[in-house]
């Protein structure tokens, strides 16, 4: 049996799509690398955070060469995971819960996944590369030392900085929306509660309880369940009062009752009381 080849040189190369002789029109292009190839499947992430490896080039004395990819970029990979933004994709890291979230792409909304889960995908996303690369790369590390719990769990605890998100992200104004989503959910129905079903109306008072009694139907119209009342002024009472100007009051006389809870001036399309 002959020995292997002894490589004539080897260069450590940083290597990008559209770089040198990855180029288009370059006058001889290279095989693809593993470090091009995911270059070109993330190019947001490879923008921000550089090459997915460094490799080394072995050339052969036949004139051959081999690609090693030899040390993983730890941050782009955390980018990477986030998903590919001009298909829509998205994962991010909420930090006010520890949890994270994916974009299911049907509903258009945000679910809960695991740590584990984006490891398999990080581990799933290098096998498919070894799968797809041409022969003149050398695919041990891409199948085995890369693909490592060691290193999909440092790839996954990078991303929790990287694609970390704040309140903002899932508040009731933001744009991004999970499945029945904690306190938001309610706070974006409390917003068209509050802007579709009440209205002012000199003279007239609506009462806290029965405020809250309408917004629990209207609550379950939306298939969602009702909420208690304390939780209910909570999210109610600000929108009211930046909606109306007017405040909820604790010193209301109502049928000869005093202390009564409510807002002067308001109306509920619903149920009224003379002020």
């Amino acid at each position: 049996m002959e020995p292997a080849a002894r490589p004539l040189s080897t260069h450590l190369e940083l290597n990008l799509p559209g770089v040198g002789a990855f180029a288009p029109h370059a006058p001889r292009q290279r095989a693809k690398t593993a470090s091009v190839y995911f270059a070109e499947m993330f190019p947001d992430a490879a923008k921000q955070h550089g090459c997915p490896f460094v490799e080394i080039r072995d050339q052969l004395p036949d004139g051959q060469y081999t690609i090693t990819p030899i040390s993983v970029n730890v941050d782009f990979f955390a980018g990477a995971l986030g998903g590919d933004s001009r298909l829509g994709h998205s994962i991010i890291y909420y930090e006010p819960e520890m949890q994270w979230y994916y974009r299911e792409p049907h509903l258009q909304l945000y679910k809960t996944t695991t740590a584990e889960k984006l490891q398999n995908l990080y581990r799933a996303l290098l096998m498919r590369a070894a799968q797809e690369l041409p022969a003149e790369n050398n695919l041990v590390n891409l199948c085995i030392e890369f693909r490592s719990d060691k290193t999909a769990k440092a790839v996954v605890h990078r991303a929790k900085s990287i694609l970390a998100a704040d309140s903002s992200f899932f508040s009731a104004t933001s744009p991004h929306q999970r499945i029945r989503g904690g306190i938001e959910f309610t706070e974006r129905i409390a917003r068209r509660f509050v802007e579709e079903m009440l209205s002012s109306e000199p003279g007239n008072v609506l009462l806290l309880a029965d405020a809250h009694d309408a917004f629990c139907k209207y609550l379950k119209l939306q298939q969602h369940e009702p909420i208690k009342r304390s939780d209910f002024k909570a999210v109610v009472e600000p929108l009211i009062r930046d909606q109306f100007n007017v405040c909820l009051r604790n010193d209301l006389r109502i049928d000869e009752r005093s202390g009564v809870r409510g807002w002067k001036n308001m109306r509920y399309s619903g149920r009224t009381l003379p002020g």
